[in-house]
């Protein structure tokens, strides 16, 4: 129990890296993982211990000579996740997030990336990949990063996040190989709150996300509606209700704190008049 506490702990000082950049980089650090130290991807994070190390190097690459290697580490009764992340200094509004990766899932463990642009330590966009499939070759993965600003503003941060979930309750036999990670494309679509000429029933993918304690939601609605915005638990349970009244046309960003909630994965659906929307959430502590 008190390393799986220890481990709760770590992980929660991981997502505050995130939000407080450390590694001096104008572009991702290291982002073939060809250089090391120690065992660890040099200008990375991880939570490797001499007890349970779950981050290693490998010769499994999709190019170069080496990729980062995640495995869920089992010991004393206990199973623990890779987290691997990094912060660094970056400028630019590009339109995705990409990699590659090979990911072997035992009883529907998660691979999450995540990553996320800040201005001021405030989240001005980002995006999150997950799949609980098994892919035993090296496979491309895509994150459209959505913009939550005006366009005149521009990141000063950003900050990657690669795990495996559930994080406390992972299955030995669960994990991944990630190379080549890069930025692509130009942003040329902002979500603009101020501009209600082409308002539609929409919501946003949350962000960040994954997150610990809280997350940000933006939808929009053309007209006066009665909008209902709740959260559910898997298995179908509200959990919590954001909103729950009528709403003038307008562009809405709501801020959910999940700290009475555990990790793991939610559900949240917004009704507009006719108009119905359900988006996933992770919440990972």
């Amino acid at each position: 129990m008190c390393n799986n506490y220890i481990f709760k702990l770590f992980v929660n000082a991981l997502s505050l890296a995130i939000l407080i950049p450390t590694i001096v980089f104008s572009q991702i650090p290291n982002p073939g993982f060809e250089n090391w130290s120690t065992g660890i991807p040099l200008d990375w994070i991880t939570n490797n211990t001499d007890q349970f190390p779950t981050i290693s190097q490998s010769t499994i690459s999709h190019s170069g000579s080496y990729s980062v290697k995640g495995d869920v580490a089992s010991f004393s009764g206990f199973s623990f996740a890779p987290v691997l992340a990094t912060a660094f200094p970056y400028t630019d509004r590009p339109a995705n997030f990409t990699g590659f990766y090979e990911f072997t899932s035992i009883s529907s463990d998660t691979l999450i990336i995540a990553v996320a642009l800040y201005n001021n330590s405030k989240p001005i966009g980002g995006g999150f990949f997950h799949t609980a499939a098994s892919v035993n070759s090296f496979t491309q993965f895509t994150i459209p990063i959505i913009y939550v600003q005006t366009a005149s503003e521009l990141p000063d941060s950003a900050g990657i996040s690669i795990m495996i979930g559930p994080t406390l309750s992972p299955h030995a036999g669960s994990g991944f190989y990630i190379d080549d990670l890069s930025f692509s494309g130009n942003a040329t679509s902002i979500y603009n709150n101020n501009s209600q000429a082409s308002l539609i029933f929409d919501m946003k993918q949350n962000y960040p996300n994954p997150f610990n304690p809280s997350t940000t939601i933006e939808y929009q609605i053309p007209q006066s509606s009665h909008v209902s915005l709740v959260v559910y638990d898997v298995l179908g349970n509200q959990v919590v209700t954001i909103v729950n009244e009528v709403k003038p046309a307008g562009n809405y960003s709501v801020n959910f704190v999940a700290a009475n909630l555990a990790s793991g994965i939610y559900f949240y659906k917004i009704k507009a008049g006719n108009y119905v929307q359900t988006k996933k959430l992770i919440i990972v502590k």
